[in-house]
């Protein structure tokens, strides 16, 4: 005659002359029997692990503070924390579990997230919906440079062989691209070799407040710039009795992520890169009767102009802004801000 074994909500059946169940339910049996309802599954032999959660956890608070250790020194950490000897290849194996990946280091500032700081941040998107609600238009503007050896920091090559490009001696002269953006596009773009100045920057901006006027009048434009040296004296142009009624805005320190000009300029760099890629057979190729220095400007102020015009598109430019306003809802809850965000 069977025997069954009861508890609320579960029935196991036994045979008459075995200890084993009818029913699949053996591990349910062996919970009860050894009152043991956790859920974790056992080992079921096999040699044990000797590369646990307790190094891995160690491993990722040493990795919170020190990112950039490499796993040889990971494996020589535990070795010395915990006398377990692993190689690297097992510690790869467990960060991949963790969702641990190694990619490029940013440096972040230590003054990024200071209280002065936040409290900067909470200003200026105070500032920025005030004058939102003042049906203000809102630009942004900022300004990046290269030169002709910009490129990407990784290629493809043989194992065992260093992948490398060929290149002049000189890097050359840098191009500047100064722009304007709004949430709907690009308002205005320049570019120019050589340096950009304070009073270089104040005359751009006088160019693209004149221009600008034609289509918003300057007591409706809000002007946002964020704290490089090039900007400091901005506040004289708004000053000059011409651009009065024009406002200026400043982001708070180390804020790039407030500001969608920022990501635009990322996609753009991203392209001048591919752009210069597939000319540097020809840029390294001088015509006759031609200098150096000329040929190769002809292609920086084509990677300049015409592809900055192709790449800033109105998709691009809304894009970025919806990216930035989420973190504005962080601003004004003083929440730390992080490098790339």
């Amino acid at each position: 005659m069977r025997q069954a074994l009861t508890v609320p909500g579960l029935v196991v059946t036994y045979g008459p002359s075995t200890n084993y169940p009818v029913t699949s339910s053996g591990d349910a049996v062996q919970d009860i029997e050894t009152g043991d309802w956790s859920g974790e599954q056992k080992q079921r032999g096999g040699s044990r692990k000797k590369f646990v959660d307790t190094h891995v956890d160690f491993l990722l608070d040493e990795l919170a503070t020190t990112p950039e250790l490499t796993l040889v020194q990971m494996a020589e950490f535990v070795e010395q924390k915990f006398s377990v000897s692993v190689n690297r290849e097992t510690v790869r194996r467990a960060l991949d579990g963790r969702s641990f990946t190694v990619k490029k280091l940013h440096r972040d500032v230590v003054a990024r997230n200071t209280t002065i700081n936040k409290q900067k941040r909470y200003d200026y998107v105070v500032s920025f919906y005030a004058a939102l609600a003042n049906n203000k238009k809102v630009f942004y503007l900022d300004e990046t440079n290269f030169n002709l050896w910009c490129s990407r920091g990784r290629g493809w090559s043989r194992r065992g062989q260093r992948a490398s490009q060929a290149g002049a001696a000189s890097k050359g002269k840098n191009i500047h691209v100064i722009a304007v953006i709004s949430s709907t596009g690009l308002a205005y773009q320049e570019s120019q070799f050589g340096s950009f100045t304070a009073d270089l920057a104040n005359e751009f901006i006088r160019r693209f407040l004149r221009h600008i006027q034609a289509s918003t009048p300057l007591n409706e434009l809000v002007l946002v710039l964020d704290n490089a040296p090039c900007h400091s004296s901005a506040k004289d142009v708004f000053e000059e009795q011409e651009f009065q009624d024009a406002e200026l805005l400043r982001l708070g320190p180390y804020s790039p992520m407030l500001n969608p000009i920022e990501n635009v300029f990322s996609v753009y760099k991203s392209a001048v890169k591919r752009f210069l890629a597939r000319q540097r057979p020809a840029i390294l190729r001088v015509p006759d009767g031609v200098t150096i220095t000329e040929h190769r400007g002809k292609f920086l102020k084509l990677a300049a102009d015409p592809l900055f015009a192709e790449m800033v598109t109105p998709e691009l430019c809304n894009s970025a802004f919806c990216h930035s306003l989420p973190h504005h809802q962080r601003a004004l809850r003083f929440e730390d801000m992080q490098v790339g965000t």
